[in-house]
């Protein structure tokens, strides 16, 4: 893949000493365009990033997965299972974490791990792509947007349960 990188990036200079362009003062215009482009961006990044660190110290996780621990153990799911499902839709940063504990306290074969791989690849970060998304362009009636995106996330989460229900218990 370097190697891509390389020769794409000697056409890219050899095309401009042949069209005689000022390739650095193209490069910086594109940095230009770029900090345009990310300065609605970045404040929303801040501001989310710091949500989900604040959900996360706050000790909020812990008291839900203490709440729901009963149902979740009925079903024969560890809570790593749910507290993966409940973090998805709002960071993937934060549902990587908690996979990479799951394959670190199962191995990354056991079938839990498959069932937190399951869950981790068919659903989407449905919180911060919405909320990304809509603030960026300004949009601030997200219509059902938002709610579809979570019901296909609680599907696909529930879809994956019920498989690894059926193929691994």
């Amino acid at each position: 893949m370097n190697k891509i990188i390389i020769i794409f990036l000697m056409i890219v200079f050899v095309d401009g000493l042949i069209k005689k362009c000022n390739m650095f003062d193209m490069f910086i215009d594109g940095v230009k365009d770029a900090l345009k482009l990310i300065k609605p961006i970045f404040t929303t990044l801040i501001a989310f990033m710091l949500f989900v660190e604040l959900l996360r110290s706050s000790g909020f996780i812990d008291v839900l997965s203490v709440i729901i621990q009963p149902i979740i153990q009925w079903l024969g799911i560890p809570i790593d299972i749910f507290i993966l499902g409940f973090l998805r839709p709002i960071s993937a940063n934060a549902s990587l974490s908690f996979l990479y504990s799951i394959y670190e306290l199962f191995g990354v074969d056991h079938p839990l791990s498959l069932l937190g791989t399951l869950i981790q690849s068919g659903s989407d970060t449905t919180l911060y792509v919405t909320t990304l998304y809509f603030s960026t362009i300004h949009i601030k009636n997200t219509r059902y947007a938002l709610w579809l995106g979570l019901l296909m996330d609680f599907i696909a989460i529930m879809l994956a349960i019920i498989f690894y229900l059926k193929v691994f218990v």
